[in-house]
């Protein structure tokens, strides 16, 4: 049978996040876009090997050996920007031991960045964009010896020529593509969102969309592009149908970027599920400008008890900068809203923003402090390959793109002119601190502690407090 691997690099915590306490005090998501391709793959005939090395705690020989024990030829790693050092290194020592064996390179970033990801002659292919059919039809072509040229969505060296050809076109129907082949997990416990992010385990990741609408300056979207794409009601239902079987879960994780935006699609899939008599609860991502609080009612009554809402600034200007294209009065009457109905809320918060200045830091710490959030995530801006802002970032300060690894979101290789590296770190810290030292939030978290997982729940709070409280900036990065 025809075989191959789909790897996901061995990058730690520590790196993804720069940071041990932060790193130490995330969660991990089932890595959906290997595990589709995986079943795709399985269902055109292939035997298929995924190893999730982050999630496992893998280094690169015990990659290796996994690989040499499986017998594939054909070897795939889907890898970020941050994670692309190790998906480089690991390709080489694959490269070194077997020669023989077939690379290809896919993700974010080779997608985005793709002759410079493929300047690193480890990689033999790179699967640009959407992946499924692309990837089966150059296994095929190279199983049958055939000349590549013609295949949409790739990228390869030819001699000394570098062949990108034609984009592929979108998978404009989601239900043709088999569920993701959770079967291939050897044990589903090793993934689990952060301790904050859900009541009680299992938790299991389910995405029902492809592709965003909206046009964010700090987005990439190089892979489901612009147009968006949304699977049936009665797919989902068959999904989570199948999850429950197999897993028995208790909670699921909508990790769509935009799982609120068609109303009518969420009423249709929860009346099946209350047919079928399927309940759970469940958390989600939304825009601000995607709730009204009628939906926030009725998604309350079908098991929804925390949204996680992009905000990214307090000021104004910022906002319409980046193109959010939401209001703070808008921002402010949605969490009100999700604090009455008792749904928790998390907001997302960038600071270093092009054009960002101190006073604009302050601003957003400020929104944060008089909302009703119970929780809050504060990145650094980070332009990555494939966003607008990587375009244009050098017109608004200086940006680092010497080294891959540093873009982890955590570390700055963009500060806006009149700022410091220095001065976003500690903005960072001192807006963690402000926010949770706030009795409320103690108070919650205390309780939260003597429920079930609250163990757990204790040991990421202490990381995050020894991160925000650390006193050299330096030594946490």
């Amino acid at each position: 049978m025809k075989k191959i691997v789909l790897i996901y690099p061995p990058i730690t915590k520590e790196e993804r996040y720069s940071s041990k306490n932060i790193g130490a005090a995330g969660g991990n998501q089932i890595p959906l876009g290997i595990f589709y391709l995986a079943s795709y793959m399985e269902s055109r005939g292939y035997q298929v090997k995924v190893i999730d090395s982050e999630a496992l705690m893998l280094d690169e020989e015990q990659v290796i050996l996994e690989i040499d024990r499986f017998g594939a030829n054909y070897i795939g790693i889907s890898s970020t920007t941050v994670a692309f050092h190790r998906a480089r290194t690991l390709a080489g020592q694959i490269k070194k031991n077997s020669p023989e064996k077939t690379i290809i390179l896919g993700g974010v970033h080779v997608t985005s960045n793709t002759r410079d990801a493929m300047s690193h002659r480890c990689f033999d292919y790179a699967v640009l964009g959407e992946g499924e059919i692309t990837l089966h039809q150059l296994l095929e072509c190279l199983e049958n010896k055939a000349e590549p040229a013609g295949i949409k969505g790739i990228a390869y060296h030819d001699g000394e020529s570098f062949v990108i050809t034609d984009k592929r076109e979108y998978i404009h129907d989601l239900d043709i593509l088999p569920f993701p082949a959770y079967h291939l997990i050897d044990d589903i416990s090793v993934y689990a969102p952060p301790p904050n992010k859900y009541r009680t385990l299992p938790v299991v990741n389910v995405i029902t969309s492809r592709g965003c609408p909206n046009n964010c300056t700090f987005c990439d979207k190089s892979i489901f592009r612009e147009t968006y794409r949304e699977r049936s009601a009665q797919n989902i239902l068959a999904e989570l149908q199948y999850l429950k079987k197999a897993y028995n879960f208790n909670e699921i994780a909508f990790v769509d970027d935009t799982f609120l935006v068609n109303k009518n699609r969420l009423r249709e899939l929860f009346d099946l599920l209350d047919r079928e008599k399927i309940y759970f609860s469940w958390t989600c991502m939304s825009r601000i400008n995607n709730v009204d609080m009628d939906f926030l009612k009725f998604l309350k009554s079908k098991g929804c008890w925390h949204i996680s809402f992009g905000i990214e600034s307090g000021n104004p200007q910022i906002l319409k900068t980046i193109r959010k294209n939401i209001s703070l009065d808008r921002v402010k009457q949605v969490v009100d809203w999700c604090d009455r109905l008792g749904i928790k809320s998390q907001g997302f918060f960038i600071i270093g923003h092009p054009g960002e200045t101190l006073d604009t830091i302050n601003q957003t710490i400020e929104l944060a402090l008089s909302l009703r959030l119970d929780d809050i995530t504060v990145t650094i801006n980070t332009p990555i390959p494939g966003s607008e802002q990587y375009r244009t970032a050098d017109s608004y300060g200086t940006f680092d793109k010497t080294d891959w690894s540093s873009f982890s979101y955590w570390r700055p290789v963009f500060v806006p002119n009149g700022l410091t590296e220095q001065l976003l770190l500690a903005k960072q810290k001192e807006f963690y601190i402000k926010f949770y030292r706030q009795p409320k939030h103690v108070l919650r978290y205390l309780r939260s502690f003597f429920g079930k997982g609250g163990m757990k729940r204790l040991m990421s709070v202490g990381k995050i407090i020894g991160y925000a409280f650390a006193s050299n900036t330096k030594s946490e990065i």
